[in-house]
């Protein structure tokens, strides 16, 4: 068995245990309820390890949302990135972000968010531009790409991003807000995200 490196390595596996804790317990309390000390605890960590890494809860929550936001956008740019026709993409693109947001550590995150923006709206602004308003970009710069190549005809590629959004995670979105439910498997999850597609690629086909 190969030996765990010293120094660094071990320090970035507690980090991860601090912010995975940290994002468990924001979830079920919300974040003025949960004290650095219930963060250390949880995590398997002293206070002052916690206040090493981070400095302070503020820290810790926007660190929570740039690792979320940062995983998202590297499994969104292989679509981005990636081969095939347009429809292709686009289907890639959307299981790729709904397997992110059927997640249980995001979905802990998104009721933390919630919880908190009555309170201090700042906080959803800055989880809405990491987030949404990041996978509204990238999709819409895929779409003006696709019409400059005349494979879609659209007035406004935010609002055509928006449609697709609505179509791939609608109702299913809701349901899962309000009453739970498990993560979608794999075939039902591309067989929706598939339709979806195809209706908004028959709805902005080329005059």
């Amino acid at each position: 068995m190969a030996l765990r490196s010293p120094g660094r390595p071990k320090d970035l596996e507690k980090r991860e245990s601090i912010l995975d804790a940290a994002q468990a317990l924001f979830a079920e309390r919300g974040i003025d309820g949960v004290p650095i000390e219930a963060i250390a605890a949880r995590s398997g960590v002293s206070k002052v390890t916690v206040y090493g890494h981070f400095g302070d809860k503020a820290k810790i929550f926007e660190s929570i949302v740039q690792r979320e936001t940062d995983r998202l956008t590297e499994q969104l740019s292989h679509a981005l990135n990636g081969d095939g026709t347009l429809e292709d993409r686009l289907i890639s693109f959307g299981v790729a972000l709904v397997n992110m947001l059927t997640q249980p550590c995001h979905m802990a995150l998104d009721r933390s968010v919630s919880m908190e923006s009555q309170r201090n709206p700042a906080i959803g602004r800055r989880f809405f531009d990491a987030g949404p308003g990041r996978v509204r970009q990238l999709l819409s710069a895929m779409l003006a790409e696709a019409a400059a190549q005349h494979q879609v005809t659209l007035d406004d590629p935010d609002y055509a991003a928006e449609d697709l959004l609505a179509l791939w995670l609608g109702f299913n979105a809701m349901e899962r807000r309000f009453i739970g439910g498990c993560v979608p498997d794999e075939e039902t999850c591309r067989a929706h995200i598939t339709r979806a597609v195809r209706i908004f690629l028959k709805a902005y086909a080329p005059a």
